[in-house]
């Protein structure tokens, strides 16, 4: 864990961005290493939906694969990046986005296209709207276009 979490800090400071990593403890049982990155500059990783947060996690996920290769590309990280809990928050964004959502099919009867998402995201989005009776939901279009439509069932 100590290589990738300087790894990381060092990739941020050759970036020029104030921020500073630290891993969360040991590795978990999962066999996930967590590391959160936090600094002044915190608002730029989170910026434009954190694809900064996401693109730093792929490239740290391709240079340190873990025990996952040849793993599926919708498969858990070996690596996954946070900041002071901007992934647990935007969960309880997204399941939440999925309830208003499916309200909003249920009540009209037509379906809604919600906005493009990483694929950590849509997998959130699609099990929330799993649990709700009356609607399905498709992901649709391609690489960073692909978007999650919810149908009345």
């Amino acid at each position: 864990m100590e290589e990738v979490v300087n790894f990381c800090g060092d990739l941020l400071k050759h970036l020029h961005l104030d921020l500073v990593a630290e891993g969360r403890g040991e590795r978990d049982g999962d066999g996930v290493i967590r590391i959160n990155v936090t600094g002044d500059d915190r608002g730029l990783l989170l910026s434009n939906s954190a694809s900064l947060l996401n693109s730093l996690e792929y490239l740290l996920n391709k240079a340190f694969p873990g025990d996952h290769a040849g793993r599926r590309e919708d498969a858990p990280p070996s690596v996954e990046l946070d900041s002071d809990d901007y992934r647990k928050h935007r969960e309880l964004e997204l399941k939440l986005l999925a309830k208003m959502g499916s309200e909003k099919v249920l009540a009209s009867g037509k379906p809604l296209t919600l906005q493009p998402m990483v694929p950590r995201e849509r997998r959130i989005v699609h099990l929330s709207l799993a649990e709700v009776a009356g609607v399905e939901s498709r992901s649709e279009g391609r690489g960073d276009d692909r978007s999650i439509t919810i149908f009345p069932a």
